[in-house]
């Protein structure tokens, strides 16, 4: 058993000073933009992801004698969306990869130099997720991926073993029962639960979608209650009544990490995200990270992203070029995931911050090559919204499966023919 007690490296680079003095890129990148002002378009994130930023753009205003000028926006897609229309958008802004097929639809952001941005030093899952017809017109800053949560403490005292646990999804149906039984012996009946799950496309959308499958038609209408689909997300109502795969919500906390934390769940399948807040809010917990199941003899996980673009109406492209070289480089890179805890997007920075070193996250790290990425035109929020919805109802029983699905098409649907 052991407890992950290793940072990403931030304590080391920081008392060494070395991001303080970091260049910004290239001595190419070099330059008097000396009372010019760069706009930048964020949203509001957490202690650790605001201290890195205002980290580098402290290091790009020392580099280029430029003044960036920060705006966090609170309701991030509806007010970039004003000002995009209002034509006062920041000259660089994030751009979610869900949101991407959005903003390239309506023109909004600028191509990029692929030579400029070192296109060939990124995953290339990602690099398409911001492409358009072999055009770039973002760069990902960071990505995450899901992967499998071990509380060993709970393993132990049940007494079962980490090597008993499934490869597959299709096993876990057999095995659940199981391990609750042992689970209940050793805590008492509905204290702690063997396995959490949370019903929305943001999780489920790889189950969804294995042997070539779509959630979403080519004209961007849903297609939930496709037989190919109801197939593939039939295992979770087999999960589910096991009796042993619960909600967070189930076990009275808001989100996978608490459950896990509180040490009301064995299993959780989370983002990394998750890794830092275990251990700097629950530093008791002992777990150990493992990739997600199989699924009808398929590697799966889902894949997130934002990446850097440029506003097609700046009047600083110049300099918003080497904000995204710099954000997006070797060093601006290494700066933000040892900052944060997220997880560069190319392979020199996962090395040069020692990711690779560490077990855990390169477990999440592996899962870009087979990762379903958060993306499918522009209605998926929709129809992730209308899935939400109507899935809980196929799987506490009230609903077949079959029904709920076709209900969640119809909102869909009505709403995405209501916006067009």
């Amino acid at each position: 058993m052991h407890k992950w007690t290793k940072k990403v490296g931030l304590s080391l680079m920081i008392g060494a000073g070395f991001f303080l003095v970091a260049a910004c890129g290239n001595s190419s990148e070099k330059s008097d933009a000396k009372g010019e002002t760069l706009k930048v378009g964020v949203w509001g994130g957490n202690p650790s992801e605001e201290k890195s930023l205002d980290t580098l753009i402290a290091n790009f205003e020392k580099e280029t004698g430029a003044k960036v000028e920060k705006k966090v926006y609170t309701d991030y897609n509806t007010q970039i969306q004003a000002d995009l229309v209002g034509k006062t958008a920041p000259d660089v802004f994030y751009v979610d990869a869900s949101m991407y097929p959005f903003f390239a639809e309506q023109g909004a952001l600028m191509e990029l130099d692929k030579d400029k941005i070192e296109a060939d030093k990124f995953y290339d899952k990602l690099n398409d997720a911001f492409s358009t017809d072999g055009k770039q017109y973002a760069v990902p800053k960071d990505l995450s991926t899901l992967a499998l949560y071990l509380n060993t403490d709970i393993f132990e005292k049940a007494g079962v073993s980490l090597d008993e646990i499934p490869a597959s999804f299709e096993e876990y149906v057999q095995w659940l029962p199981q391990f609750q039984a042992k689970i209940d012996a050793a805590y008492g009946e509905g204290k702690v639960f063997a396995m959490s799950y949370n019903p929305e496309l943001t999780r489920n959308m790889h189950i969804a979608q294995r042997n070539s499958t779509r959630v979403i038609a080519k004209d961007g209408l849903a297609e939930l209650s496709n037989q190919k689909v109801l197939t593939n997300l039939s295992i979770l109502p087999e999960l589910v009544k096991t009796n042993a795969f619960v909600t967070p919500q189930d076990v009275g906390t808001g989100w996978n990490g608490e459950a896990f934390g509180a040490g009301k769940i064995a299993i959780m399948d989370e983002g990394n995200w998750v890794y830092q807040t275990l251990q700097d809010d629950y530093a008791d917990i002992n777990f150990e990270v493992k990739p997600m199941p199989t699924y009808k003899q398929e590697k799966g996980s889902m894949m997130f992203s934002v990446g850097w673009a440029k506003y097609a109406g700046t009047k600083q492209s110049d300099l918003a070029d080497k904000w995204i070289h710099y954000t997006t480089g070797k060093d601006g890179m290494q700066l933000w995931v040892e900052g944060t805890g997220t997880l560069p997007s190319r392979q020199d920075v996962a090395e040069a911050a020692k990711i690779t070193d560490n077990p855990a996250l390169n477990v999440h790290l592996d899962a870009w090559e087979y990762a379903t990425v958060w993306q499918d035109g522009v209605t998926l929020t929709t129809v992730d919204s209308a899935y939400k919805n109507f899935i809980p109802k196929a799987l506490d029983g009230s609903t077949s499966l079959e029904e709920a699905m076709k209900k969640a098409d119809e909102q869909a649907n009505t709403d995405i023919e209501a916006g067009k």
